[in-house]
């Protein structure tokens, strides 16, 4: 995880060390009696007189090195679940030690954070090789082979990308604003609450961020309209002709939900695996990208993987954790052909469903069950639901073919019924018999040519045989 926050780490060690060397040049350089080191020991107030650069590059160091302390705080409380409440009881307690161990591994981070980098680009040039494809655009243009971007969705994305643009520049103020409180203000205690308060600031601007992918977000979730999202998600991430993709998560569950899974792997290569709430998303999301491309041995995988993630979010944290771990299992189960138990999982899931895409996903899922364990009454009465609630998820296309087979099925078995429903033919005695007068016909094809005739091989109209019953391994959703 550490690997996706070498950018952010190096780019805030850089911002953090410009701003602190130019904070000291400011004093030093605007001060000619020197009276702004008057805090400062005689011998080091007179080096620092003599040595003005040397000191805006010590400035720089004590600044980044503050800097360097929170992301080191922010990458233990992700990296390893180190509580907050340790953080910043060490930064009351000791908050001078800190900075001088902050200040010393400056450079080493610096160095971790470009290895990182490289490490990381590395690695997703391999699988874009391994995927052959070149990058954004590559995976952009790979889309529109298929589907349609609506421009009718642009300024939407838009308009949600300036007020992101806007939540980054209030951010940007505030580490002025905490640059300045660390110049300017003498008492440790009031630094100390400024950081504090500039981190809990940070926490409800990170929300409002994201609050401003809500609208694109609503046209999956509310409107079930996977491609419309996903256009305003790629006019969302390009900026002056150039895509980058953002949001990575929600465009992978848009394409798995235009039964697009291949590409939604794609997409995922590039997605930021920060945290531990991250990395349980990749692979709830690469599980049922596994389980469309029936790949058993990634689905276990995803399913392993997910068990090690640990979110450090309390109750909540618990709840979220334990149903993607039992959604993923359940999609082990559906492949193993444990449909009883798929069955229960999706009816509950259907009680409790917020989004309209949700329930259409359980009611497709119990429908084909249904179809599998031949119950074609309850299947096509979940069937309908789909249609009914599905938008343009791909579930509405199959669900009118199970449908249409459904309805086959029942003329078939009607046409059975009326015909054993029809009272039999009397016997016919010799008193009885009748001489009728028959015209030979012409031969035909079904004419032996000895007077004889034979049967027709052809037979009736072939109709779709009834499936096998649910006691096999058969997955559900091979007839997609």
């Amino acid at each position: 995880m550490w690997k996706y926050r070498c950018k952010t780490q190096l780019i805030t060690l850089a911002l953090a060390f410009v701003c602190g060397a130019v904070a000291f040049g400011f004093l030093l350089y605007a001060d000619p009696s020197n009276a702004s080191l008057s805090f400062l020991p005689p011998e080091l107030a007179a080096y620092a007189a003599g040595n003005k650069i040397a000191m805006c590059v010590s400035g720089g160091l004590v600044v980044a090195g503050i800097a360097n302390i929170i992301l080191i705080g922010q990458l233990l409380m992700t990296q390893f679940q180190v509580s907050p409440i340790f953080i910043y009881l060490f930064l009351f307690l000791m908050p001078s030690y800190l900075i001088l161990i902050g200040t010393a591994l400056v450079i080493p981070m610096v160095i971790l954070s470009i290895v990182g980098l490289i490490q990381l680009k590395t690695g997703r040039d391999s699988a874009f090789r391994r995927a052959k494809i070149t990058g954004d655009t590559e995976l952009v243009r790979i889309y529109e082979l298929h589907h349609r971007l609506d421009p009718q969705y642009k300024a939407m994305a838009e308009e949600c990308r300036k007020n992101a643009d806007r939540a980054a520049s209030i951010y940007a103020l505030g580490i002025v604003a905490v640059m300045c409180v660390l110049f300017f203000v003498n008492n440790i205690l009031i630094m100390m609450l400024a950081i504090m308060a500039y981190m809990i600031i940070f926490n409800y601007i990170a929300r409002y961020r994201a609050s401003c992918m809500i609208p694109i977000t609503k046209l999956l979730y509310e409107q079930c309209d996977p491609e419309a999202c996903i256009s305003a998600i790629i006019y969302y991430s390009t900026r002056r002709g150039k895509v980058r993709l953002t949001n990575q998560a929600l465009l992978a569950q848009c394409l798995i939900y235009l039964n697009d899974p291949q590409l939604a792997q794609d997409v995922l290569i590039t997605f930021p695996r920060k945290d531990a709430a991250s990395v349980l998303t990749y692979w709830s999301l690469m599980s049922y990208i596994y389980y469309l491309m029936k790949d058993q041995a990634g689905l276990e995988r995803s399913y392993e993987e997910a068990t090690k993630v640990r979110l450090n979010f309390g109750h909540t944290g618990v709840m979220i954790r334990s149903e993607e771990l039992n959604s993923i299992k359940n999609r082990l189960d559906l492949m193993n052909g444990d449909f009883s138990e798929c069955k229960r999982y999706f009816l509950q899931s259907l009680k409790t469903a917020v989004f309209p895409f949700q329930k259409a996903d359980a009611a497709y899922y119990i429908g084909l069950i249904s179809f599998v364990q031949q119950d074609y009454g309850l299947a096509a009465m979940y069937f309908r639901q789909v249609i009914q609630t599905g938008g343009k998820l791909y579930f509405v296309g199959n669900a009118r073919g199970y449908l249409e087979k459904i309805e086959e099925l029942d003329a078939m078995d009607q046409a059975q019924e009326q015909q054993a429903s029809l009272p039999a033919l009397p016997a016919v005695t010799e008193s009885e018999t009748v001489t009728v007068d028959v015209q030979e016909p012409e031969a035909s094809s079904e004419d032996a040519g000895d007077g004889t005739w034979a049967p027709s091989e052809t037979g009736p109209a072939d109709l779709p045989a009834k499936p096998e019953d649910s006691s096999g391994e058969t997955n559900p959703d091979e007839d997609k």
